[in-house]
Protein backbone atom coordinates (compact mmCIF):
# COMPACT_ATOMS: atom_id res chain seq x y z
CA UNK A 1 0.00 0.00 0.00
CA UNK A 2 2.98 2.52 0.87
CA UNK A 3 4.49 1.80 -2.52
CA UNK A 4 1.27 2.71 -4.20
CA UNK A 5 1.01 5.75 -2.84
CA UNK A 6 4.52 7.12 -3.33
CA UNK A 7 4.02 6.80 -7.26
CA UNK A 8 0.85 9.17 -6.45
CA UNK A 9 2.35 11.34 -4.58
CA UNK A 10 5.14 11.64 -6.59
CA UNK A 11 2.52 12.06 -9.49
CA UNK A 12 1.35 14.86 -7.58
CA UNK A 13 4.19 16.73 -7.11
CA UNK A 14 5.53 16.60 -10.83
CA UNK A 15 1.60 18.36 -11.62
CA UNK A 16 2.25 21.17 -9.41
CA UNK A 17 5.81 21.95 -10.20
CA UNK A 18 4.53 21.97 -13.66
CA UNK A 19 1.57 23.97 -12.97
CA UNK A 20 4.22 26.43 -11.28
CA UNK A 21 5.88 26.68 -14.47
CA UNK A 22 3.00 27.07 -17.15
CA UNK A 23 2.15 29.86 -14.33
CA UNK A 24 5.54 31.72 -14.83
CA UNK A 25 5.27 30.97 -18.56
CA UNK A 26 2.11 32.46 -18.53
CA UNK A 27 3.48 35.75 -16.60
CA UNK A 28 6.01 36.43 -19.23
CA UNK A 29 4.46 35.96 -22.17
CA UNK A 30 1.83 38.49 -20.34
CA UNK A 31 4.82 40.46 -19.90
CA UNK A 32 5.75 40.48 -23.48
CA UNK A 33 2.41 40.70 -24.61
CA UNK A 34 2.33 43.74 -22.37
CA UNK A 35 5.15 45.57 -23.22
CA UNK A 36 4.85 44.34 -27.03
CA UNK A 37 1.30 46.27 -26.75
CA UNK A 38 2.27 49.12 -25.06
CA UNK A 39 5.28 50.00 -27.58
CA UNK A 40 3.04 49.49 -29.94
CA UNK A 41 0.73 52.41 -28.16
CA UNK A 42 3.19 54.79 -28.10
CA UNK A 43 4.59 54.05 -31.65
CA UNK A 44 1.50 54.43 -32.81
CA UNK A 45 1.34 57.91 -30.56
CA UNK A 46 4.29 59.49 -32.14
CA UNK A 47 3.47 58.24 -36.01
CA UNK A 48 0.46 59.66 -35.14
CA UNK A 49 1.43 62.74 -33.10
CA UNK A 50 4.06 63.30 -36.53
CA UNK A 51 1.19 63.04 -38.87
CA UNK A 52 -0.72 65.67 -37.56
CA UNK A 53 3.08 68.00 -36.79
CA UNK A 54 3.03 67.67 -40.42
CA UNK A 55 0.00 68.39 -41.59
CA UNK A 56 -0.33 71.47 -39.20
CA UNK A 57 2.86 72.61 -40.68
CA UNK A 58 1.36 72.37 -44.01
CA UNK A 59 -1.53 73.90 -43.33
CA UNK A 60 0.77 77.23 -41.71
CA UNK A 61 2.84 77.49 -44.91
CA UNK A 62 -0.50 77.46 -47.13
CA UNK A 63 -1.20 80.01 -44.46
CA UNK A 64 1.55 82.06 -45.91
CA UNK A 65 1.04 81.56 -49.11
CA UNK A 66 -2.73 82.53 -48.94
CA UNK A 67 -1.44 86.18 -47.77
CA UNK A 68 1.30 86.55 -50.54
CA UNK A 69 -1.63 85.96 -52.59
CA UNK A 70 -3.63 88.74 -51.00
CA UNK A 71 -1.12 90.98 -50.89
CA UNK A 72 -0.12 90.27 -55.26
CA UNK A 73 -4.02 90.86 -55.61
CA UNK A 74 -4.10 94.01 -53.37
CA UNK A 75 -2.22 95.66 -56.05
CA UNK A 76 -3.70 94.33 -59.00
CA UNK A 77 -7.56 95.80 -57.50
CA UNK A 78 -7.61 99.56 -59.09
CA UNK A 79 -9.25 100.75 -56.03
CA UNK A 80 -7.01 99.44 -53.52
CA UNK A 81 -3.52 100.06 -55.87
CA UNK A 82 -2.57 103.18 -54.56
CA UNK A 83 -2.80 102.88 -50.41
CA UNK A 84 -2.86 99.89 -48.30
CA UNK A 85 -5.53 100.27 -45.06
CA UNK A 86 -6.60 97.80 -42.42
CA UNK A 87 -9.92 97.13 -44.50
CA UNK A 88 -8.60 95.48 -47.75
CA UNK A 89 -8.64 91.84 -48.09
CA UNK A 90 -4.86 91.61 -46.99
CA UNK A 91 -5.43 91.98 -43.50
CA UNK A 92 -9.09 90.73 -43.20
CA UNK A 93 -10.01 87.73 -45.49
CA UNK A 94 -12.54 86.16 -43.69
CA UNK A 95 -9.84 82.76 -44.65
CA UNK A 96 -7.77 84.06 -42.02
CA UNK A 97 -10.01 83.25 -39.24
CA UNK A 98 -10.37 79.47 -38.33
CA UNK A 99 -10.52 78.18 -41.79
CA UNK A 100 -11.53 74.82 -41.82
CA UNK A 101 -8.99 72.53 -44.13
CA UNK A 102 -9.04 68.79 -43.96
CA UNK A 103 -9.54 67.50 -40.47
CA UNK A 104 -7.17 71.17 -39.04
CA UNK A 105 -7.91 74.69 -38.90
CA UNK A 106 -6.02 77.86 -40.07
CA UNK A 107 -5.67 80.69 -38.53
CA UNK A 108 -3.48 83.91 -40.25
CA UNK A 109 -2.69 87.59 -38.83
CA UNK A 110 -1.07 89.71 -41.32
CA UNK A 111 0.44 92.84 -40.03
CA UNK A 112 2.18 95.66 -42.18
CA UNK A 113 5.57 96.55 -40.38
CA UNK A 114 4.96 100.17 -41.58
CA UNK A 115 2.32 100.69 -38.47
CA UNK A 116 5.21 100.51 -36.59
CA UNK A 117 7.99 103.38 -35.82
CA UNK A 118 11.13 102.37 -37.44
CA UNK A 119 13.33 101.87 -34.30
CA UNK A 120 16.47 102.91 -35.98
CA UNK A 121 15.28 106.06 -37.54
CA UNK A 122 13.36 106.71 -34.16
CA UNK A 123 14.39 110.19 -32.39
CA UNK A 124 14.68 110.02 -28.56
CA UNK A 125 11.60 112.37 -27.65
CA UNK A 126 10.02 109.82 -30.10
CA UNK A 127 10.98 106.82 -27.66
CA UNK A 128 10.14 108.60 -24.97
CA UNK A 129 7.00 109.89 -25.91
CA UNK A 130 6.34 106.26 -26.75
CA UNK A 131 6.90 105.09 -23.16
CA UNK A 132 5.18 107.36 -22.01
CA UNK A 133 2.43 106.55 -23.61
CA UNK A 134 2.65 103.42 -22.49
CA UNK A 135 2.61 104.33 -18.90
CA UNK A 136 6.33 103.11 -18.40
CA UNK A 137 7.80 103.74 -15.24
CA UNK A 138 8.99 107.11 -15.40
CA UNK A 139 11.92 106.23 -13.38
CA UNK A 140 12.92 103.52 -15.91
CA UNK A 141 12.41 105.73 -18.97
CA UNK A 142 15.39 107.62 -19.49
CA UNK A 143 17.33 104.47 -18.84
CA UNK A 144 15.71 102.50 -21.51
CA UNK A 145 16.02 105.65 -23.57
CA UNK A 146 19.43 106.04 -23.21
CA UNK A 147 19.97 102.26 -23.37
CA UNK A 148 18.61 102.14 -26.26
CA UNK A 149 20.55 105.34 -28.40
CA UNK A 150 23.88 103.85 -26.85
CA UNK A 151 23.44 100.64 -28.85
CA UNK A 152 22.99 101.78 -32.01
CA UNK A 153 25.03 104.15 -32.05
CA UNK A 154 28.80 103.84 -33.57
CA UNK A 155 30.86 105.12 -30.48
CA UNK A 156 31.77 103.89 -26.91
CA UNK A 157 30.26 106.82 -25.09
CA UNK A 158 26.87 105.81 -23.05
CA UNK A 159 24.54 108.62 -22.58
CA UNK A 160 23.27 109.93 -19.20
CA UNK A 161 21.57 107.08 -18.25
CA UNK A 162 22.50 104.89 -20.94
CA UNK A 163 24.83 101.65 -21.02
CA UNK A 164 27.88 100.57 -22.87
CA UNK A 165 30.32 97.66 -22.85
CA UNK A 166 31.61 98.09 -19.60
CA UNK A 167 27.56 97.88 -18.38
CA UNK A 168 27.44 94.64 -21.00
CA UNK A 169 30.34 93.08 -19.88
CA UNK A 170 29.33 93.08 -16.37
CA UNK A 171 26.39 90.51 -16.95
CA UNK A 172 25.96 86.68 -16.81
CA UNK A 173 26.75 85.81 -19.62
CA UNK A 174 28.72 89.21 -20.66
CA UNK A 175 28.11 90.30 -24.29
CA UNK A 176 28.87 93.61 -25.81
CA UNK A 177 27.09 96.75 -27.20
CA UNK A 178 26.08 96.27 -30.92
CA UNK A 179 27.11 99.74 -31.97
CA UNK A 180 24.93 99.51 -34.78
CA UNK A 181 21.36 99.47 -36.60
CA UNK A 182 19.00 96.71 -35.01
CA UNK A 183 18.35 93.87 -37.64
CA UNK A 184 15.82 92.02 -35.04
CA UNK A 185 13.08 93.78 -33.03
CA UNK A 186 13.84 91.53 -31.22
CA UNK A 187 17.84 92.56 -30.46
CA UNK A 188 16.02 95.27 -27.89
CA UNK A 189 15.98 92.59 -25.41
CA UNK A 190 19.89 92.96 -24.77
CA UNK A 191 19.38 96.50 -24.32
CA UNK A 192 19.33 97.73 -20.40
CA UNK A 193 15.84 98.30 -18.80
CA UNK A 194 14.19 96.68 -21.75
CA UNK A 195 12.74 93.43 -19.78
CA UNK A 196 10.56 90.74 -21.52
CA UNK A 197 7.66 92.25 -19.98
CA UNK A 198 8.35 95.41 -21.50
CA UNK A 199 8.99 93.95 -24.77
CA UNK A 200 5.98 91.30 -25.49
CA UNK A 201 3.12 92.71 -23.31
CA UNK A 202 1.22 91.13 -20.56
CA UNK A 203 -1.78 88.99 -21.22
CA UNK A 204 -5.29 89.79 -20.01
CA UNK A 205 -6.38 88.54 -16.83
CA UNK A 206 -9.82 88.15 -14.93
CA UNK A 207 -8.84 91.24 -13.38
CA UNK A 208 -6.56 93.44 -15.47
CA UNK A 209 -6.50 93.59 -19.77
CA UNK A 210 -3.81 93.09 -21.74
CA UNK A 211 -0.86 95.41 -22.10
CA UNK A 212 0.72 96.17 -25.11
CA UNK A 213 4.83 95.57 -25.55
CA UNK A 214 7.07 97.77 -27.71
CA UNK A 215 6.95 94.43 -30.19
CA UNK A 216 3.89 96.27 -31.13
CA UNK A 217 4.72 99.91 -32.05
CA UNK A 218 8.75 99.65 -33.38
CA UNK A 219 10.27 97.72 -35.94
CA UNK A 220 13.61 97.12 -37.68
CA UNK A 221 12.09 95.70 -40.93
CA UNK A 222 10.36 98.47 -42.61
CA UNK A 223 10.86 100.86 -45.51
CA UNK A 224 11.74 103.57 -43.27
CA UNK A 225 8.18 105.32 -43.32
CA UNK A 226 4.45 105.02 -41.28
CA UNK A 227 1.40 104.50 -42.81
CA UNK A 228 -1.16 106.51 -41.43
CA UNK A 229 -4.08 104.14 -42.89
CA UNK A 230 -2.70 101.22 -40.28
CA UNK A 231 -0.60 103.26 -37.34
CA UNK A 232 -2.06 102.59 -34.13
CA UNK A 233 -3.16 105.85 -32.46
CA UNK A 234 -0.50 105.77 -30.29
CA UNK A 235 2.24 105.34 -32.88
CA UNK A 236 0.81 108.05 -34.40
CA UNK A 237 1.16 110.08 -31.27
CA UNK A 238 4.52 108.85 -30.52
CA UNK A 239 5.73 110.01 -33.99
CA UNK A 240 4.45 113.12 -34.55
CA UNK A 241 3.77 114.63 -31.00
CA UNK A 242 -0.38 114.99 -32.05
CA UNK A 243 -2.54 116.32 -29.23
CA UNK A 244 -5.84 114.64 -28.74
CA UNK A 245 -8.03 117.05 -31.04
CA UNK A 246 -5.42 116.31 -33.80
CA UNK A 247 -5.58 112.50 -33.03
CA UNK A 248 -9.50 112.58 -32.55
CA UNK A 249 -10.12 114.33 -36.01
CA UNK A 250 -7.79 111.73 -37.81
CA UNK A 251 -9.51 108.60 -36.54
CA UNK A 252 -12.82 109.94 -37.04
CA UNK A 253 -11.97 110.19 -40.49
CA UNK A 254 -9.85 107.06 -40.63
CA UNK A 255 -12.13 104.87 -38.80
CA UNK A 256 -16.03 105.84 -39.99
CA UNK A 257 -18.60 106.59 -38.04
CA UNK A 258 -18.73 102.94 -36.34
CA UNK A 259 -14.83 104.17 -34.69
CA UNK A 260 -14.09 100.52 -34.87
CA UNK A 261 -10.45 99.85 -36.92
CA UNK A 262 -10.72 97.60 -40.09
CA UNK A 263 -13.62 98.21 -40.85
CA UNK A 264 -15.96 98.77 -44.35
CA UNK A 265 -17.18 102.26 -43.07
CA UNK A 266 -13.57 103.29 -42.77
CA UNK A 267 -12.72 106.48 -45.16
CA UNK A 268 -8.52 105.47 -45.73
CA UNK A 269 -6.75 107.95 -47.07
CA UNK A 270 -5.88 108.11 -50.32
CA UNK A 271 -3.18 110.67 -50.27
CA UNK A 272 -0.82 112.39 -47.69
CA UNK A 273 -2.56 115.65 -49.36
CA UNK A 274 -5.74 114.00 -47.90
CA UNK A 275 -4.08 113.76 -44.42
CA UNK A 276 -2.62 116.82 -43.75
CA UNK A 277 -5.60 119.11 -43.88
CA UNK A 278 -7.02 116.66 -41.06
CA UNK A 279 -4.25 117.45 -38.58
CA UNK A 280 -5.00 121.24 -38.17
CA UNK A 281 -1.89 123.33 -37.55
CA UNK A 282 0.57 121.43 -39.80
CA UNK A 283 2.69 124.24 -41.45
CA UNK A 284 3.70 123.75 -45.36
CA UNK A 285 7.36 123.61 -43.75
CA UNK A 286 6.48 120.87 -41.42
CA UNK A 287 3.82 118.72 -44.03
CA UNK A 288 7.19 119.04 -46.63
CA UNK A 289 9.33 117.53 -43.47
CA UNK A 290 6.64 114.81 -42.58
CA UNK A 291 6.45 113.67 -46.42
CA UNK A 292 9.98 111.38 -45.79
CA UNK A 293 8.31 110.05 -42.32
CA UNK A 294 4.50 109.59 -43.64
CA UNK A 295 3.36 107.30 -46.46
CA UNK A 296 0.01 105.48 -47.52
CA UNK A 297 1.72 102.82 -48.87
CA UNK A 298 2.99 99.49 -47.18
CA UNK A 299 5.75 97.36 -48.29
CA UNK A 300 7.01 95.05 -45.25
CA UNK A 301 4.32 92.97 -43.77
CA UNK A 302 4.47 90.02 -40.68
CA UNK A 303 2.20 86.89 -41.42
CA UNK A 304 1.96 84.81 -38.36
CA UNK A 305 0.16 81.36 -39.58
CA UNK A 306 -1.11 78.37 -37.22
CA UNK A 307 -2.10 75.56 -38.50
CA UNK A 308 -3.74 73.37 -35.87
CA UNK A 309 -4.62 69.76 -36.22
CA UNK A 310 -6.08 67.70 -33.25
CA UNK A 311 -4.40 70.14 -31.12
CA UNK A 312 -0.95 70.05 -32.47
CA UNK A 313 -0.06 73.43 -33.43
CA UNK A 314 2.95 74.74 -35.96
CA UNK A 315 3.43 78.76 -36.31
CA UNK A 316 5.53 80.07 -38.91
CA UNK A 317 6.29 84.10 -38.62
CA UNK A 318 7.73 85.28 -42.41
CA UNK A 319 8.37 88.52 -43.34
CA UNK A 320 7.40 89.59 -46.19
CA UNK A 321 8.60 92.19 -49.16
CA UNK A 322 6.32 93.64 -51.40
CA UNK A 323 7.60 95.35 -54.61
CA UNK A 324 5.02 96.15 -57.03
CA UNK A 325 3.20 92.92 -57.86
CA UNK A 326 6.45 90.62 -56.25
CA UNK A 327 5.97 89.55 -53.00
CA UNK A 328 9.10 87.81 -51.76
CA UNK A 329 10.00 86.24 -48.05
CA UNK A 330 12.49 88.14 -46.74
CA UNK A 331 12.05 86.39 -43.08
CA UNK A 332 11.26 82.81 -41.99
CA UNK A 333 10.55 80.87 -38.67
CA UNK A 334 8.51 77.82 -37.03
CA UNK A 335 7.88 77.22 -34.06
CA UNK A 336 5.75 75.00 -32.21
CA UNK A 337 2.29 76.39 -30.88
CA UNK A 338 0.60 80.21 -31.42
CA UNK A 339 3.44 82.12 -29.73
CA UNK A 340 6.67 82.97 -30.70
Amino acid sequence: MKGDRQPTRARQDCAGVALVVVMWVVLVLSLLISGFAFTMHVETRVASYARKRQHAEALARSGVELARRELILDVMTATNSTYDARNQPWATNEWYVNHALGDGVLNVVVTDEESKIPVNRASPEQLRRLMILMEVDEGEIDIIVDSVVDWMDENDLHQLNGAEDEYYLSLEPPYRAKNAALDRIEELLMVRGVTPELFYGLPATAEEEAVPGLVEFLTATSAGRINVNTAAPLVLQALLGLDDLQLEAVLNRRDGGDGEWGTEDDQPFQSLGEFFPVVAGLTQEVQNQLQSVLTVNSEYFTVRATGDVGHVKRTIVAVLHRHGAQVTIVGWRETAGESG
